[in-house]
């Protein structure tokens, strides 16, 4: 397949997500820029390599089961995800909240793992894109990254999600310094109302953040106090896995 072609079809996939898991040929074709014709022939290709189905009443298509197979191949052939998702239920258990494994990707907190409290299988991928300015992990990877990366991202503006958002440049980077000094972020109710978080860093030997670890929930539940309760075992499980980096 031509670089076109598959740039193409890459850009198709990209435009599914979790609202909405799925997308008609014109609505694709809208969004790609691309004729229907092209929409199409691209689209039987991912079919017929098994990512994308089509619903045979709506003829809507979604993402295929070969990506999923392909998700499972990455987190049990990656290193460093094999080595931290076995700490993930023993976090999930020992906190009570759900707990994710995340790192930066662009101007975006990506998030790898996930695992709930009683979920006895493997942590799973579940990787989803959140911004870095005013999620727990987002301040973590941008408390230590380079000044000149830091700069351009906050130049980009920082959006407002909820009334506790901080959308100040100046006060975002007094907080960063905060979160330097004393190892760990929290957010509470800036990204989404009624959720709440706190993340640490996991370095690799040069000391560079290399993953975050957090735990994130219901404000009622993972209260803030409940949330700094949360960050010695945080810590413990970080310092491990840094270790083990290292």
């Amino acid at each position: 397949m031509p670089t076109q072609s598959v740039d193409r079809a890459i850009s198709i996939l990209r435009e599914f997500s979790v609202v909405e898991p799925q997308l008609g040929v014109s609505e694709l074709s809208r969004r790609v820029g691309l004729t229907k014709s092209t929409v199409h022939r691209l689209l039987a290709s991912l079919r017929k390599g098994g990512l994308v189905e089509q619903d045979p009443i709506s003829h809507q298509y979604s993402l295929g089961v070969g990506l999923l197979e392909m998700s499972h191949i990455k987190l049990y052939s990656d290193s460093l995800l094999r080595l931290v998702h076995p700490y993930l239920h023993y976090l999930a258990g020992a906190l009570g909240e759900a707990v994710y494994v995340t790192t930066q990707e662009g101007s975006e907190v990506l998030v790898l793992l996930r695992a709930t409290p009683g979920d006895l299988r493997d942590p799973v991928p579940w990787v989803t894109r959140n911004p870095l300015h005013c999620t727990s992990s987002g301040k973590i990877l941008l408390a230590w990254m380079e000044e000149d990366e830091l700069t351009t991202i906050l130049a980009r503006g920082l959006p407002r999600f909820t009334g506790n958002t901080v959308t100040d440049p100046a006060k975002l980077r007094e907080e960063l310094e905060v979160v330097r000094e004393q190892g760990f972020a929290t957010c509470f109710e800036e990204y989404r109302e009624g959720v709440n978080a706190i993340a640490v860093p996991c370095a690799g030997s040069d000391g560079r953040v290399v993953v975050t670890l957090s735990t994130a929930g219901h404000a009622y539940s993972l209260t803030r106090d409940k949330a700094m309760q949360s960050l010695e075992i945080l810590r413990g499980v970080a310092t491990e896995i840094s270790l083990k980096l290292g």
